[in-house]
This record gives structure tokens, sequence and C-alpha cells, in this order.
């Protein structure tokens, strides 16, 4: 067995159950010292029992670093040096992520997060796969988390939309590819939810799970607050430099007691000094460096500075006259602690057993699982399962949008992104234009190519209708040039801009170009959940938009074998995990943006269009669900209630 994060938590207790077990373990992970002593721990053990050579029963290899792409393939290399094979590829290690709003997160801390959760995962699969065929047998083991969701089930995990993205991507590899696998391979999940030991409860200097999230929770209300008093007050009329000169000073009490300011930022000011403690200093300072960095992130990303270039440029807490003493906690010690025991409890009620297994508990249940040689396809919940009366999950179109809400788009700009779905964005520019009257429709084009494509679709939309614009790679870009060029938009409608792949693990007696490297795999997470990602980061940070997020298509007749399909079907499922969480964030945020998803996939590949016609009715589908999803909702602000009906759907057409 050959198991990544091998020297703590889950993956040292299974390595420890299945060298007990008569199994040869190879540990990987990055720190040598770590893997020393779970080594001597388990070698130990097995010189008790009796077992001969016990140290050549356990390997380790340091340096293992699952973020670091390149150092994996050297650790199925040197397992097969050791042992001479590899019976069960255990994908434990991963990390924890950015733990921030989606409109807060770095681009680079996603793409992370991604490598080291998900991408890892099919680059270790697909080193060890050739000798697991050739064997006749293998078994790869993802472990994923219960916020990852279960099958046809997606659960939202608010500030931490990089980990539950990649979470759900292991399960839904394992759904989608186990066929692939199979018979020889068996792919299965384990999805375990918080787990008793010293990473929940915090190693070194690092706050355990849930102090880290109560003090997020806290960083991010006040946040949310700054953010929300400045777009308010823009809304009026005031410039955002004035607002940022006012608040470049700092200080909770001058604020409260001054007259002259802005109402939204002296109301922040005095609810803020409500606050005062004298174990902390958020009563008397409106945010940190780092809240203040952020605040500039959202403004710079939500198009505020566009007019401003000497902001657009700007980085760094400078602006700022006066900062928190560092020798003071800022945010007060006691309200963290309620705010972390807000979150067990709330963890803890999601749990059908009503308690956070040990590691051990979890290890255990995992071997036995293993052992079970007929299931593929599968995640197992060693903890018991959520318990979770309703959740986001996928449904069918239904219905049509009120002609209500599609005469509040009369005149109005909507956006569509991509190039590659031709007709379907063809389909929903027309119904756009002649169900809705809008004044103009924004084309975001990857390529000039493409743009070329959406020009000769769209011949019949009149030319001071349709905009269309080529971005190249940068996105960003080219939604600022959007906002400068056509204001706001009502509707933004976002599509892959490249197609799927039709590869994924050839047969064994299959050309080698059946298979999908890691490198395109890594691509294709890129080209689907990292596009959506970067255009929902700003999208969500626009005045009265709504958004919608489209999963891909795989041309009917071009699927040979079923390999786009299962990739269209991951990236999909993978998706929900964004959308649900996205669609919760964006409900905290002062911009309020709702967001759906729309799927050109669905989960039976017989149903798929068979026909021209087919593939017709489900274009026209298409048009219908961007009404549906993407129309504006006239009593958004009077029922919550009824409009969460339209907020982290996923729509398959």
């Amino acid at each position: 067995a050959l198991i990544t994060g091998g020297s703590a938590g889950i993956g040292g207790a299974v390595a420890r159950l299945l060298a007990l077990g008569g199994a040869k373990v190879m540990l990987a992970a990055r720190r040598e010292s770590e893997l020393l002593a779970v080594r001597e721990r388990i070698v130990g053990e097995l010189e008790d029992m009796g077992y001969p050579g016990a140290e050549r029963r356990v390997g380790i290899l340091p340096g293992v670093d699952v973020g670091q792409l390149h150092t994996l393939k050297p650790a199925v290399e040197a397992t097969i040096a050791a042992f001479g094979r590899i019976d069960y590829l255990i994908n434990n290690a991963g990390v924890a992520g950015a733990e921030d709003m989606v409109v807060d997160m770095d681009l680079a801390a996603w793409t992370a997060t991604l490598d080291a959760n998900l991408v890892s995962n099919y680059v270790l699969m697909h080193a060890v796969m050739p000798m697991m065929k050739k064997q006749g047998s293998g078994y790869v083991l993802n472990v994923s988390s219960y916020f990852g969701g279960e099958k046809y089930m997606a659960v939202a995990y608010p500030n931490r939309a990089d980990y539950a993205v990649s979470k759900a991507g292991q399960r839904a590899m394992v759904e989608t590819m186990a066929r692939f696998l199979g018979p020889e391979v068996q792919i299965n999940a384990i999805a375990p939810g918080p787990v008793e030991g010293e990473r929940l409860k915090g190693t070194g200097n690092r706050p355990g799970l849930f102090e880290r999230r109560g003090k997020l929770i806290l960083a991010n209300k006040r946040l949310n607050a700054v953010h929300a008093a400045v777009v308010k007050a823009m809304r009026r009329g005031l410039s955002v430099e004035s607002l940022l000169a006012q608040l470049a000073a700092n200080d909770v009490a001058a604020m409260a007691m001054d007259e002259a300011a802005p109402s939204e930022l002296r109301a922040l000011a005095m609810a803020a000094h409500k606050e005062r403690s004298d174990d902390c200093s958020w009563g008397s300072y409106l945010f940190t460096a780092a809240i203040a960095e952020r605040l500039i992130g959202r403004l710079r990303s939500g198009g505020c500075f566009l007019a401003l270039p000497e902001w657009q440029s700007r980085s760094g807490p400078g602006w700022i006259a006066r900062l928190p003493p560092e020798d003071q906690p800022y945010l007060p010690p006691r309200v963290v602690q309620d705010e972390a025991a807000k979150v067990k409890n709330g963890v803890l009620s999601l749990l059908h057993l009503g308690k956070m297994p040990t590691e051990t508990e979890v290890a255990l249940a995992t071997v036995y699982f293993l052992a079970d040689r007929a299931v593929s396809g599968e995640t197992f919940m060693p903890s018991g399962g959520l318990s979770l009366e309703r959740s986001i999950t996928e449904r069918e179109l239904f219905g049509s949008a009120k002609r209500e809400r599609l005469d509040m788009m009369r005149g109005r700009t909507v956006w569509l992104i991509g190039e590659h779905l031709v007709e379907y964005l063809a389909e929903a520019a027309r119904q756009l234009v002649n169900e809705c009257q809008v004044g103009r429709v924004v084309v975001l084009c990857r390529t000039a190519d493409g743009a070329s494509a959406i020009r000769v679709a769209l011949r019949d939309v009149p030319p001071d209708v349709l905009h269309i614009a080529e971005v190249g790679d940068d996105i960003e870009g080219g939604i600022d040039a959007a906002l400068s060029h056509h204001g706001y938009p009502t509707t933004i409608v976002s599509t892959p801009f490249v197609p799927l792949p039709d590869r994924l693990f050839a047969s064994a007696d299959g050309p080698e170009d059946d298979n999908l490297s890691p490198e395109d795999f890594r691509q294709l997470v890129q080209d689907n959940l990292t596009h959506q990602f970067r255009v929902a980061r700003k999208a969500s940070l626009i005045d009265g938009t709504q958004l919608v997020l489209v999963s891909p298509d795989v041309a009917a007749g071009t699927d040979k074998n079923g390999a786009g399909f299962a990739l269209a079907n991951f990236i999909k499922t993978t998706m929900h995990a964004f959308t649900a969480t996205l669609a919760v964030e964006n409900e905290r945020l002062v911009h309020d943006v709702p967001v759906n998803q729309i799927n050109l996939t669905r989960r039976a590949r017989s149903e798929e269009p068979r026909n021209a016609a087919e593939h017709m009715e489900e274009v026209k589908r298409f048009g219908r669900a961007v009404l549906l999803a993407g129309a504006p909702l006239p009593d958004a602000e009077d029922s919550r209630y009824r409009s969460r009906i339209y907020r982290g759907m996923a729509i398959t057409v």
C-alpha cells in the first residue's frame, strides 16, 4: 500500500492497521521526522507480534508533497522498487485550503488547493494504473470529506469553497471514472467528518479547526459590514475616494461622533463602538491590515477603481493612518470561543452519530471497506453520514420565467462568456433579445476565431445590440473592460471556453493516445472549475447581477468510448459544490448576487440527445433555462424564502 499523508491522522492510522494485517506499507509525506516516528511505532508493534523482517515491511518517502505534483510519480516508482508492486493507493494527503470567501480568495491559493487535494489524486492514479491493470487487481481510495457532499447531493461549505470543490471532485472522480478502471481496479472514496485528533485540536502555533473558523467568521462579519457601508454610500453618489479617505483614520470613536460623516460609515462605527472590550481592540479600530487589504481587493475586483489607476494598482495597508496594536488581540477571545463552540455544535448536529470519531475508529472502518472486493464507484462515510433534511441538488428544467421577471430585463445589458458552445450561446442571446427585449448583448470570447463563430451564429441580431470582445486568457481584464464600456449587466452567463477531451484511461491493449495525461487533467480542471471561479469571484461583486454558471457538454456522436461523458459529469458534479457554496456566501454580501448552475449533461448516457432534432430541443431548453435562472426576481428583498428557490440550483436541461 502506498499512502500519502501517512505521517499522521487517518493516513497513519490506516497504515498501522494495514501493516498489522500483513501488508507492506509505504508512508509518503513531507517531513522525515514525523515519518520516522510513525514508522518506529508500527515496526515496534510488528516486532512484538513476531512478524519476521518487520523493518523491511514499512518504508517511508519524505519530501513527497501533494501540492508539488512533480514529487508524486517518483513516489510510485520508489514504492515499486521497494516492494515490487502496488495493490492499494490511498490518496489521503491534502490541505485545508485558503479559508476565505470566494470574493476574497486569491487565484494562486485556489489553484494550490485544487492541485493538492484533487489533481494529485489523478496524477497518482495515472501512475499506478498500468501496473494494476497488468497485475489484474488494484484498489484506489480517495479520502474525501462530508463537505464534499454525497452522490447527487451538494453541501454548501461557506468560507471553504476551494476545499469543498476539491473534496467534491475526489468523490465525483470515483463516481464517474470507476467504469474505466474495472474489472481489475476498484476506485472508491471515504468521506469522514471532523475527526478527533491533533489536527482538529491544533498543532504547534496553529489553532484548531473550530477556533480558526470562529476567528474567520468574526473577521468576515466586520469585513462584510465595512464593505456594505462603503457600497451603500457609493449607491447614494459618494465617491469611493472620499469614503476611503474617511476610513483611513481607522478610529471607531472619532467616526461615531462625527456628525458630518456619511450616515453609513457613522452607523458602522457606532455598531463597532458598542462592541468595545478591554481584552481586544476591535471596538476601537474598524479593521486590521488584513481586513483593509481584503476591502481594497473587493472594491478593485468589483470595478470601483477602474477610473482611479492609483487605487487600481495599490497594495498593502499604506493608506491607513493607524493599525491595531500588535500586543493585543484584535478579536475578543471570549466571542471567538463562543463562535468556535457554535461551529462545533453545528457540525455535531449534522452527524448522525452525534459525535466525532477518533482517527483509529475511522481507520478501522476504512480497512473493512478496503476488504470488500465487490464495490467500486462508491463513497463510504465512516463517521455515520450527514443528517440533512434538505440540501442543494440537481433537478430537471421545470417551468418558465414569469413575464414580470422577463420585463425587468427590457433595455438592460447581459453578458455571455464563452466561445465553445456556440449554438447554446446563440440561442440564449436570441431568447434574451426576443423574449426580454434586452438592450445589449455583450459576448466575451477567448479568441478571434471564437468571436467570428459567434458573430456568424448571431447575424440575425441587430449589430447595435450585439457587442463581441476577445479577452484571451485575461478574463478578469475582459470583465473590467466590459464594465467600463457597457456598464453593469443584469445577467452574466458563464460557459467554458474549450471543449472537453474525449479520452480518460486507455484499455490494456489500447493506444497510448487514449490516455488523458496528468497535465491534460490539470488543464481540464483549470478550463472549467477555475474558469468559473475566476468569473464568479468578480461577478459576485457587481450590483444587480444574476450569475449563471454552465457545465460542459459532449457533442452528440463524438463521445466514442464515454470518456467525454464521464468527464462532463465529473465537472458538473464538482461544480455543484461551488454553486451551492457561492450561493450561501453571496447572501452575506451587500451585492446579494444570486448564482445558479445549468447542466448540459445527464446522469445516464442513454438519455443524451440521439439526433439533430433532440439536440435542437436541448438547445431551446438551454435558452429557457437561462431566462429562468438569469432573470431578476421581483420579490427577492420581500421574501428570502421564495428567492432561495432560485439560488444555488443546478438545472439539467
